[in-house]
């Protein structure tokens, strides 16, 4: 891609003035060198787009301003200097406030003078194009992004489908001080239980409370091995009292995940009703 960053337009109608505006850049810049407004903006949609235009106020067209002007509405990255005479010093003032020009420079100038000027032009065209870039390939990684969670959340709502229709009830629980707490628990928890699943997480020891005595022993057993890391799999069969006092069989299967140290610090698992099993 080719880089126009030290690419400039200069425009004086009088040919001397010209000559030394090339003299003092060309050696640091991509310069041309046009000797009219007309001429400006013809080179502008030929041969740009340029960094920097340099324009002489005075000019017998359009004065400056008015070019600078035209130029920042129709190229609004290309950084307008203005070189002014000593009398036309409020002009050129009330050209930077308005955001037509950024730089002016009093004639005659000195060759530093000039070549600081449109050096800093050049800085600040470089900065509005790198931070345009970067919006735009914001703008490309956010609209992908946007693209990505649609997807996952389309996936989401096609999962919950899957698992409100599903005859296994999916659950995780996560060990906190040697107790196991409720972190996910799929909807179909209210056809297993008559409970909403939101009860299970709120009540780390509901699904207990479900169980019926004299099968408790053997969860609490299966669920105690899992924590101390004796058991890294398991399953549990036992029977729970639904809410409408029916008793439901279920198999319980189990998981550890472990941290680095191998520690559990999560069971991830699945409630299967086996009631009607032959």
């Amino acid at each position: 891609m080719e880089d126009y960053s030290r690419k400039i337009l200069c425009i004086d109608d009088q040919r001397d003035a010209s000559a030394l505006l090339k003299r003092h850049l060309s050696s640091a810049f991509d310069c041309t060198i046009v000797n009219s407004a007309a001429q400006a903006m013809e080179a502008l949609k030929q041969a740009g787009p340029f960094a920097v235009v340099v324009s002489d106020y005075a000019m017998p067209d359009v004065n400056g301003v008015e070019l600078l002007r035209e130029v920042k509405q129709r190229w609004p990255d290309t950084i307008g200097v203005m070189v002014t005479a000593l009398n036309e010093l409020d002009v050129a003032i009330a050209a930077l406030h308005d955001g037509s020009v950024y730089r002016f420079v009093r004639k005659p100038w000195h060759a530093d003078e000039i070549l600081r000027a449109v050096n800093e032009a050049a800085d600040y065209f470089r900065l509005i194009r790198d931070e345009r870039k970067l919006r735009e390939e914001l703008a490309r990684i956010n609209a992908a992004l946007d693209e990505k969670v649609g997807a996952l959340d389309e996936a989401n709502e096609l999962l919950e489908y899957w698992m409100e229709f599903s005859p296994a009830v999916l659950y995780t629980l996560t060990l906190d001080d040697g107790l196991f707490h409720p972190s996910y628990v799929s909807k179909n928890f209210l056809r297993l239980t008559g409970y909403e699943r939101t009860t299970a997480a709120i009540e780390p020891g509901f699904w207990a409370q479900l169980i019926v005595p004299h099968d408790l022993q053997r969860f609490d057993t299966a669920r105690a091995e899992m924590a101390e890391g004796a058991l890294t799999h398991t399953v549990v069969e036992y029977e729970i009292r639904h809410r409408n006092g029916a008793e439901v069989r279920v198999i319980d299967s189990m998981r550890a995940v472990h941290d680095a140290d191998g520690t559990t610090v999560e069971l991830v698992g699945a409630w299967m009703d086996v009631t009607l099993r032959l």
